[in-house]
């Protein structure tokens, strides 16, 4: 299994919440991230690499963002680790 981790930014929250998490894959690793509930904005990552950050709409489906890191919830400090 290989670890990965989520940066969950929530709706009115003064910073994103980190959650870690194992998985077999990055297949896996992005079906656990789509099924995620609470949050709005949602990174994916293992390690040092982001996989993927995408956005859930009004209609709770998710839209992918570009891998831009100025626009990441991550490049926040003091994203703290949900245990």
């Amino acid at each position: 299994m290989r670890v990965f981790y989520l940066v969950l930014q929530e709706e009115g929250a003064e910073r994103p919440c980190r959650v870690d998490f194992n998985a077999a894959d990055d297949y896996q690793a992005f079906q656990q991230a789509l099924n995620v509930r609470r949050g709005q904005g949602v990174e994916l990552w293992e390690g040092e690499r982001l996989l993927v950050r995408m956005t859930k709409s009004v209609d709770n489906l998710w839209k992918l963002l570009p891998r831009d890191p100025v626009a990441c919830p991550s490049a926040m400090p003091s994203v703290t680790a949900a245990r």
